[in-house]
């Protein structure tokens, strides 16, 4: 008799911490976005732009907290900030060549997402590019005389 009222006992004090614990790990959100993107070549002064996907494969909503980036130089928006299960938001990300006097040659530049995902509450994305010398800019090359 007291060890049915103990098993009773235990059982009626777990459930509802059974059940809150099986509702969060089953009822949460997943963010899929690519974690490296190359922006292609540009000439000095122009602006390379990116459309990416980011998913939320969860079975919550994806509540994105805030969207950053390495650099001046790199501005990053996504829209929605709120992604429904199973849903799509657009991440925008523009490079602008000209924000830096240096920038020639390879290019990196990160985008910081920090949102509720369990699995990635902050993740990056590195995105690359290639800065060309504008041929407008370029100085005439000097010719050998004889």
């Amino acid at each position: 008799m007291k060890f049915k009222l103990v098993a009773i006992s235990t059982i009626v004090l777990t459930l509802p911490f059974s059940i809150w614990l099986t509702k969060s790990v089953l009822s949460s959100p997943d963010i899929e976005v690519v974690s490296t993107y190359n922006l292609g070549t540009v000439s000095k002064g122009q602006i390379a732009v990116a459309n990416l996907p980011v998913q939320n494969l969860g079975n919550a909503p994806l509540k994105v907290e805030a969207v950053s980036t390495s650099c001046g130089c790199t501005t990053a928006k996504l829209s929605p900030m709120t992604i429904p299960s199973g849903g799509k938001a657009i991440l925008h990300v523009e490079y602008n060549s000209n924000a830096h006097e240096a920038d020639r040659g390879a290019i990196e530049r990160y985008v910081f997402i920090s949102s509720n995902a369990p699995s990635e509450r902050d993740l990056q994305i590195k995105f690359s590019v290639f800065v060309q010398e504008n041929a407008a800019s370029k100085p005439s090359p000097k010719v050998a005389s004889r």
